[in-house]
Parts: C-alpha cells; structure tokens; sequence
C-alpha cells in the first residue's frame, strides 16, 4: 500500500533540492481517491516529522488502508496554500502558524490534532549571566533567526505574559544555527532563540550557558495537523483512519528504541538533520518529550485548554486578532480514531 511509482528518497531529494520548480510546474496528483493522501511539510525532512515518516515506513498508514505520500516545500506560508489549493491534503505546521493564517483564508482551515505538544523553541543565555525568565529580558538584545519570524512572535509572546512592551527589548536577526552561541559569547546578544535541534547541539557539546523551554511563558504547540474543513468534513472516514495511525506511530516511537525508529526511517528517506548518529537518537526523544508534554492520554489530540490560553496571549500582544479558538479545531475525529 505504502510503494509509489517513483522511490521516496528520489522523490525527496527533487523536491529538497527544488521546491520552486516542483511548486511552478505542480504537485504530483497522488489524491486521486479517498485512501491517496499527500502530507506536505513545509520545510526539509527533519526528525520533527518522525511520526509520519514511522507512520509510513513502519505500515501504520498501510493498516488503515491508507497510501500517503509526504513532499515539502519551503515554508509555513507555502504548506499552507498548498493545501487550500487541494495541491495537498494536510500539513503540520506551528500552532501560531494557524492561528496567523485562519483570518485570512478565505477557506476555513482547522487543526484535526496536535502532534507535538511542547513547543519547538528554547531560550538561550550564558551561565554567567543567565536569564531565567521573560521580566530578565526588559532592556536586553535578543537573538532570532529573522525579523518578524516565528521566533520572534514567541518572544513577543513571553514579553506579553510578563507585561513588558515590545520596544523594551532590542532583537537582532543573527539565523537559526549553534554557531549563534559565539554571538552570545562574545556580547553582542544577551540571549537567543533556538530550536529544539540547536538546544540540543549546545547541550551535547557542554556549552557554558542555560536553556529553558519557551512553552514555560508562551504554551505554542509546536506541531499541529492542519486540514481545510471542507476537506476533513467530506472525508471523514479517511482522516479518522490518519488519525488512527499517526498516534498509532507516535505512540511507537515512544515504546521503541530510538535506534530501530532512526534505522526504519533512514533506511527510507534522507534526513537533513546533522548526520551524528547519537544527536539523532537524542533528537527522537527530545521530539518524544514534545509529544508527551500533555500526557499520553493526549498524545495527538487537541487540547482545548491550550488553545485557548494561546489565543488570549496573541491578542493581548496583538500578534493577531482570535475571536474563537474552538472555531480552530476539531476534535471530532479523534474523537472517533482513539475510541
């Protein structure tokens, strides 16, 4: 059920090494029936998507009938109009993503589950000078990976939670990278945005500084799967049966030496995550720990609580306006997969 016509690791490399052609001249029409899924990721195969490179390698999508093809683009933005334009059926993407995108689409577009339940950013100071909260920050500079990015609407996010304005503290644009830790130890930051991935490079080579979850202040999910409603709705038995097998797949990952997931997945598609084989099983359980962060019992659900408290933050930092946070999910076919 899970064998295409061209092999995964071609196919993903011609659209890593491509996406701007792949996108001008098409997506292949693999969603030409009910059980033809296409899961496009917005960025370059990570192990943050192990969940549904397992749920494909491992015959969890294959179990519910299912044949799902994974492509990615480049960008949140893309992935997103990707899948309003049917070029795709769903995309993961961060839980502010959606909200940002909700108000202007035209098609509504919903979060069926939560994939990674943690946020994917950390706060990053020096331990001689650590900051250990949002109210630290008042005066200082901070670095992201760019200005008007996602990291720095987290930062904006924590700034809010402890009522400190946005002009209060200075952001530089300085990419998303462990080299950033230089910057830092040099003075010209006094702390940085990083991801999970970065976080734990700097942790693997002993670095002298302090690392803290941005989800501490700003709760952001950092994986959600979105679909458009028209879509989930017309085709409900095909996303219960997804969805059945995504947290069929996260919850192995979870149970599983790491060693045998990395092996499986690697074995079928080329990861673009540093090469080090232990930074890859550490970066299995890290993304482990995101989707434990509500619980096994939520494990790929939404969480209504979460949404909620997300939609007030953005408001009151007026990142953007959310009248509704149940208008931007659906628990309905978790409901009906996890029975």
């Amino acid at each position: 059920m899970i064998a295409n016509a061209v092999s995964r690791r071609t196919f993903l490399k011609g659209a890593a090494a491509g996406s701007s052609v792949f996108l001008a001249s098409g997506l292949p029409v693999f969603a030409q029936s009910a059980t033809k899924l296409v899961f496009m990721e917005p960025f370059d195969l990570a192990l943050e998507y192990a969940q549904e490179m397992n749920a494909i390698v491992g015959g969890h999508f294959g179990k519910e009938g299912l044949d799902v093809s994974i492509t990615n683009v480049r960008g949140t933005a893309v992935g997103i109009q990707q899948v309003i334009a049917t070029q795709a059926n769903t995309t993961r993407i961060g839980l502010l993503d959606l909200l940002k995108a909700a108000g202007s689409q035209e098609a509504k577009i919903v979060s069926v589950a939560t994939s990674l339940q943690g946020g994917i950013f950390n706060l990053v100071s020096r331990k001689d000078a650590p900051i250990n909260s949002p109210a630290d920050l008042k005066g200082k500079v901070v670095g992201v990976a760019s200005l008007g990015g996602g990291q720095e609407n987290v930062l904006n996010l924590m700034l809010s939670s402890a009522g400190i304005k946005p002009e209060e503290v200075e952001r530089q644009a300085i990419g998303s990278n462990a080299g950033n830790v230089e910057i830092l130890k040099q003075g010209r930051v006094d702390a940085f945005i990083a991801s999970t991935e970065t976080a734990l490079i700097l942790q693997m080579n002993n670095e002298p500084v302090e690392i803290w979850s941005t989800s501490k202040f700003a709760p952001l999910p950092g994986g959600v799967i979105m679909m458009t409603d028209e879509f989930a709705q017309a085709n409900r038995e095909t996303v219960v049966r997804f969805l059945r097998a995504m947290r069929a797949s996260a919850l192995e990952i979870i149970d599983t030496d790491p060693a045998v997931i990395l092996d499986r997945i690697v074995g079928e598609f080329d990861i673009t995550t540093n090469e080090d084989r232990q930074f890859r099983l550490n970066a299995i359980k890290a993304y482990n720990d995101l989707t434990l962060a509500q619980g096994r019992e939520n494990v790929m659900r939404n969480v209504p609580s979460v949404f909620e408290a997300v939609a007030k933050l953005v408001n009151d930092a007026g990142i953007v306006t959310v009248p509704d946070a149940a208008a931007l999910y659906d628990n309905s076919f978790a409901d009906e997969a996890f029975k």
